[in-house]
């Protein structure tokens, strides 16, 4: 989903737009995580070489690392959203005083 879509929906709740943009940035980071650890195994150990090994690559790390982002698998996201939640809810509180 389009993270500028998301921002701009007001049938979701601040919590729940923050949690996307943390899930976003948590398969985003498995993304540069799994480009670099795929290297050396898609290159040349699948006998392809150039254009086509990087876009095989690319393709297997950007599925990989959305299903990474979705799942919460690195935990990542959750602990980043229960941070901004927390932060959200003191600033909130400040104001209110």
């Amino acid at each position: 989903m389009d993270l500028a879509r998301v921002a701009s929906n007001t049938a979701l709740s601040e919590s729940e737009k923050l949690l996307v943009a943390a899930k976003h940035f948590e398969a985003l980071l498995a993304r540069q995580i799994l480009r670099d650890a795929y290297k050396p195994i898609l290159g040349e150990g699948m006998g392809m070489r150039g254009v086509s090994s990087e876009i095989y690559r690319d393709m297997i790390v950007n599925q990989l690392g959305d299903a990474i982002g979705k799942s919460g698998a690195f935990g990542i996201a959750s602990a980043m959203h229960s941070q901004l939640v927390t932060e959200q809810t003191v600033k909130s509180a400040g104001k209110e005083k």
